[in-house]
């Protein structure tokens, strides 16, 4: 039941609040308990000693997805880790330019898919890869298992994917990689709530596009997974085949008769 409890809260983390507060935290941890005491005719209280066990998980759940971004990092990026004078002027500069550090009012340019010219908002390769790896791993991942919670690719979770890789970009900022950051709530809460805001604003220029991108984008993780489709494609034709069809029925009916004619 612990173990359980503690994965769903984890889906929580990645979901719909990667930092949340003291008060959250707890009734969250009501919340999965309950769950959990769902498959058991015995109920079982609520300790504080389980409570944390649940709670606990916040940072044990960022700390997962850190470990799976951080290898991918210095050769997305191109960080030279030799440690020589010129490769930290180059890592230096590279991360003011991802992170566009130098200018009056920076616009961070890592999470897209092309950083030079800031297009493909959210689908650069660490978060595209991220998803599939960490959420999409298996046909019975997380993001197969509770897809009503992943389908389509939550704004939250994309903005926990930008602070984490942000925080994994910090480790360079001086041009070494610092393995002593630390991935703090004090620090990283405030990136992540921007990062959150400018998700939600690409969002709200186009709300139907911007929902049918992460559509996509939980589509495309889902089949990488090997798992079945969410929804199984209709039984009969669409709409638009039947006329496509019946077109092409006239045409070719309209074709045998021109055939007849010359044969006669």
């Amino acid at each position: 039941m612990v173990m359980y409890a503690c994965h769903q809260f984890e889906i929580l983390i990645a979901t719909e609040d990667p930092f949340p507060s003291p008060n959250t935290a707890r009734v969250w941890a009501a919340r999965v308990w309950a769950d959990a005491s769902c498959s058991t005719p015995t109920r079982y209280r609520l300790c504080s000693r389980i409570e944390k066990l649940i709670t606990d998980r916040s940072s044990h759940a960022r700390g997962a997805l850190r470990d799976r971004i951080r290898p991918l990092i210095a050769s997305t990026y191109g960080f030279t880790p030799d440690g020589s004078a010129r490769a930290k002027q180059q890592n230096t500069a590279k991360y003011v330019y991802l992170l566009d550090r130098d200018a009056h009012a920076p616009d961070a340019r890592f999470h897209y898919a092309d950083v030079e010219k800031r297009q493909g908002f959210a689908h650069n390769p660490v978060i595209l890869s991220t998803i599939k790896e960490f959420w999409f791993a298996t046909p019975d991942a997380a993001g197969i298992k509770y897809a009503a919670q992943f389908s389509p690719v939550r704004e939250v979770t994309l903005a926990l994917l930008m602070t984490t890789i942000e925080y994994c970009l910090d480790q360079w900022a001086t041009g070494l990689w610092d393995k002593n950051l630390t991935f703090s709530n004090k620090v990283y809460r405030p990136k992540y709530e921007q990062h959150l805001c400018h998700v939600r604003e690409w969002g709200s220029l186009d709300p139907a596009s911007s929902q049918l991108v992460r559509q996509r984008m939980y589509d495309r993780a889902r089949r990488a997974s090997g798992a079945a489709p969410e929804t199984l494609p209709p039984a009969g034709l669409s709409e638009a085949a039947r006329d496509r069809l019946r077109l092409d029925l006239a045409s070719q009916a309209a074709g045998e008769d021109a055939d007849q004619e010359r044969d006669t």
